[in-house]
This record gives structure tokens, sequence and C-alpha cells, in this order.
């Protein structure tokens, strides 16, 4: 691992980078020109000499040849990549170190540059604890460490890029094979944090990248810390063959199913269950433990379809598939735009009873945060997340009064926030927005519970608590990045506060949180209005884009 301090990343400088990136790049296009050349040149030999062992023996090497030559643009290529995305990722954290510094020492704080740990000041001591400027303080600082952290993943993974790329005196350039990676080794990785993970991944030649997504599409699909567009190409094998499967099992089961009630109604019990005590109990039993598997499948088709419809459709904006799971209820996460490339990112978390076979909603709200962000910033790129990643709770009564789904979902939505920062290409990070919809807030809330969630704003939308009574609790997060809205007349507002449930309403005065407005709904109808806030001309829809994209006071 990298042994970069704080006082480097503090030094470093990104010119020598961008130089050596030229460099290369210029390397790179002189072998592309060059190989060209090699291979028009070479591509005859055959035919200029015919026959004889001579001529044989010219065609191979000429093919080694052209192979070489076509092979060594690549390597240098990445090279030069590695290097210039290394020399903006690293100014981006440095400005953000900086950033950090600088308050802190403002504040009086001591920073010791080898280790980043940072000492209060005599006078931010009050009955032996922190006063509120020091614990604000405090705050920031939690990031400065993370920042460190991130620089020497990116340290790790440009050595990679390097030492893999870099021509060998014994095998030449370009001609190099690393072995395949094993199940085992891929296996292995998921107990690393999102950003080993992707260090990873970028050591990795392209040709192994390609096998394992080939291979283990399964396992790619679901790491954070791999690309976006990679996870994509691995889930979306996943669906279409958990589609075909699907629909063979359907089909497999309604043809026993009109088989055996041939059978039943004709009375031909004991030539199926020529063995049974009872052959007709037999038949009538096995004919409900094929309606019990039947019955989950069309739901599931239905969600695969949803998902696969939105995927393939050309009038919308580019989605991609970063989650896909069939087992139980399903899991599936899916981004309109590229988080790795947007300049602001919003994950929407949805709450109870979502469930495979409803996504169709979810992405259609996705799609409508997505126009909506759009629209309030067009001259940025806003990625808009659907994070149905968790065991969601089936039913209102009692299923969402629990909180082991926000704290096994808790974790789970941390790890992928820490993703998102992980994969971000540029040097500039973007602005992630993480928000909760009713029992999704609950979600949130469990998540930022832990230090240094990375998320710019979190935002709670008909929320029935999250499991603290004041913003101050998020310790992952600063008060001032908190938001909240409950519209007048949602149902969720009868759900008591203080601890009776999941804590004090976010959009309560005392909560701490900064309160944004909704649409009242209907009093008639307070069920239809918890889930009101993406209607059309809803304000909500407005306050939360511009929360998303960093415009909202």
């Amino acid at each position: 691992m990298s042994g970069m301090t704080l006082r480097d990343l503090l030094e470093f400088h990104a010119d020598p980078w961008h130089t050596s990136a030229q460099v290369w790049h210029r390397l790179a296009q002189g072998i592309d020109d060059t190989a060209e050349q090699v291979i028009r040149s070479t591509r005859d030999v055959g035919d200029a000499w015919p026959g004889g062992a001579g001529s044989a023996a010219a065609v191979r090497r000429a093919t080694a040849l052209r192979a070489e030559v076509s092979n060594a643009y690549n390597p240098a290529k990445r090279i030069a990549d590695a290097m210039e995305h290394h020399a903006y990722a690293l100014s981006g954290l440095r400005r953000q170190a900086e950033e950090i510094v600088a308050s802190a020492r403002q504040a009086g704080y001591h920073v010791d540059l080898a280790t980043g740990v940072t000492t209060a000041p005599p006078s931010a001591d009050m009955a032996g604890g922190l006063d509120r400027s020091s614990r604000s303080t405090e705050s920031v600082l939690q990031h400065l460490l993370t920042v460190v952290d991130h620089a020497r993943a990116q340290d790790d993974a440009t050595a990679n890029s390097i030492s893999v790329n870099v021509p060998s005196p014994g095998a030449g350039f370009g001609t190099g094979q690393l072995d395949g990676v094993s199940r085992a080794v891929l296996e292995a990785q998921s107990e690393r944090s999102p950003a080993e993970i992707h260090a990873w991944w970028e050591s990795l030649t392209p040709l192994q990248q390609e096998q394992v997504l080939r291979e283990f599409p399964e396992l790619v699909g679901r790491m954070d810390g791999i690309p976006i567009s990679d996870r994509d190409v691995a889930n979306r094998s996943v669906l279409e063959r958990e589609r075909s499967l699907f629909q063979q099992q359907l089909s497999t089961i309604e043809a026993r199913e009109d088989f055996l009630w041939k059978v039943l109604q004709q009375g031909r019990f004991s030539e199926v269950y020529p063995d049974a005590e009872d052959p007709r109990t037999a038949l009538e039993n096995e004919l409900r433990k094929l309606a019990s598997e039947r019955v989950e499948l069309p739901g599931k088709l239905r969600g695969i379809d949803a998902i696969s419809t939105r995927l393939h459709d050309s009038s919308l904006p580019e989605a991609y598939l970063i989650g896909f799971s069939s087992h139980g209820d399903g899991r599936a996460i899916v981004s309109v735009g590229d988080p790795d490339t947007a300049d602001n990112v919003l994950t929407y978390v949805p709450g109870t009873g979502e469930h495979l076979s409803k996504v169709g909603a979810g992405l259609q709200r996705t799609d409508d945060m997505a126009e909506d962000t759009a629209w309030e910033a067009p001259d940025k790129k806003t990625s808009v997340v659907y994070w149905y990643g968790y065991d969601a709770p089936d039913k209102i009564f009692p299923d969402a009064g629990l909180d082991s789904y926000a704290e096994g979902g808790g974790p789970v939505l941390d790890t992928f926030q820490a993703g998102l920062r992980a994969t971000h290409d540029g040097g500039i990070p973007s602005h992630n927005t993480v928000l909760g919809h009713s029992y999704g807030s609950t979600v949130i809330g469990h998540a930022a519970q832990g230090l240094g969630f990375d998320a710019d704003a979190v935002v709670f939308v008909g929320s029935p608590g999250v499991d603290v009574n004041h913003a101050s609790e998020l310790t992952g997060v600063r008060p001032d990045q908190v938001w909240a809205t409950t519209a007048e007349h949602d149902i969720i507002r009868r759900v008591p506060n203080w601890d009776v449930v999941h804590g004090n309403d976010p959009s309560a005065a005392d909560f701490g949180a900064r309160v944004f407005a909704s649409a009242p709904g209907n009093p008639d109808d307070e069920a239809a209005t918890h889930s009101a806030y993406w209607n059309p001309n809803n304000i909500a829809r407005k306050n939360i884009a511009l929360i998303a994209t960093g415009q909202l006071g």
C-alpha cells in the first residue's frame, strides 16, 4: 500500500505528471502510426515470397511483428491515461485537504502533516468537553483522513497501472500476457474497501478485466469500487440470464400443471404416482407446490422487463444497471446517467413495500428527478440513482416499525456511497446527495450515523424518523447538510415522535434539519399524499433538484 502522507498530498504538483502523460501520449500515437506502416508493408510477404521454409519463417515473423507493434499501442496509451488521471485526481484531493487544514488552523487546531492527526487548542475545552465551535470543526476534520486514504488508493492504482503496462526487457513491449483472474481471487476482494477494490481493478489489464466480466458477472456486478460502466456490463449479462431462466421455469411449470390437470380430470392418478398410497392426494399436493413456485415468477419477470425496457429506451438518457439480484424480494440499482462522470449524483432510496416486481414506479421517479435536475442545472451533468439495494419492509405494520431493515440496509448504503467516490473520474469530486423516501430515510439515518458517510447532503422525504432525535446525532454528515420535508396531509405525520417508533420527525423544528417546502396534499387521502412528492407541479420536485445540484441556499 502507498505510504503517502498528508504532507505529500499537500506538496503534490500536477505539472510533472501532465508533462509525462503528454510524452506517453506522443509515444502511443507514434507507435500507432508506425504499426499502420508495418502492417501495410508486411501483410503481403507470403504473396511476394511464395513457397519454401524461408517464406514460411518470414510469414511467421511478420505476423508476430504485426501483433507486437499493434499490441504496444494500448499499454503506452494506458500509462498516459493513468498519469493524466492521477494528476487531476490528486489535485482535487489536495484542494480538499488544503481547505480542511486551513479551516482547522484558523480554529486554532494543530495538524500533524506526517500522520494527519489534529489536536484541539486548550481554549476549546469546556467543562471537560469541546465547545460548539470546536465540535463543528471536529466534524469537518473527520473527513481529512478519508481524503488521505483516497489519495493513497489513487497512488496505488496509478502505480499498478504503470507497472502492469511498462515494457518488459525480457518479453518486449506489448507482448506479455498475465494469467487470468480466478474466482477465489475475485471473491477475496469483497472483503476490501471500495477504494482498495478500485485500485485492484485498475491494476488489471483490459484482457483480465474482460475475462472477469465474462466468467464471473454475478460477482463483479455487486462489487462497489468497480467502475459503473463495467458493473453495467456484468449486471446486464446476469439480468438476461435470469430472464431466460425464469421464462424457462415458468413454461416448465405451466406445462406440468396442464398435464396434471388433465390427469386429474380423467382420473388417471396412478399413472403419475404408481407407488403412492393415495395417488390423487399426491397429485393434488404437487399441483399446490407448483402453484406456489409459479406465483413469484410473473412478478420477477415483470420487474426484469421494466429494468430491461428502461435500459434499452433510446428516447431517454442512457441508463446503467449497477446492481441486480432476483433472490428473495430482489434487488435493483439503476442509474440515469453515469455517476462516474457526473458533476452531481443523487441516490434515491425507496421505502416500505419495495419489491423487484414493483421497480417500474421507482424507475419512473428516478427519470423524473433526472429531468428536474437537468432543467435546474443544464450546464452540469447530474446522474440519478435508483438504489433498491436492501431488504425493504414488506408491510407498514409491523415491519416498518422495526429497526432491523434499516440496520441491515444502512451499512450497505454506506459502502455504495463510498464506491461512488472511489470510481468517480476526474479531479473534482461530484456533489453527492442521498435521498430517502418514507422508510428509505430511516435507512439513510442508520448509514449517516457512522463517521465519514460519503454524502454532501442527505434528504428525508415523508420520513417516519431516522432513529435519532436531532440532526447533530448523524455524525457522518454536518447538520447543515441535512434536509427534510413532510407534506401537511401526509399520513406519515400520524407516526408518533420521540423514540416511540423511529425518533423525532426530521421535518420538525427541533430536529435541526433544513426544512424545505412540498405541496400540502389531499386531506381526504393522506395515504396518496405520502407518495405525491413526485407528482407534476409539486414544489418538492424543484427543491429536491436544487438540493441535488447544490443550489438551494
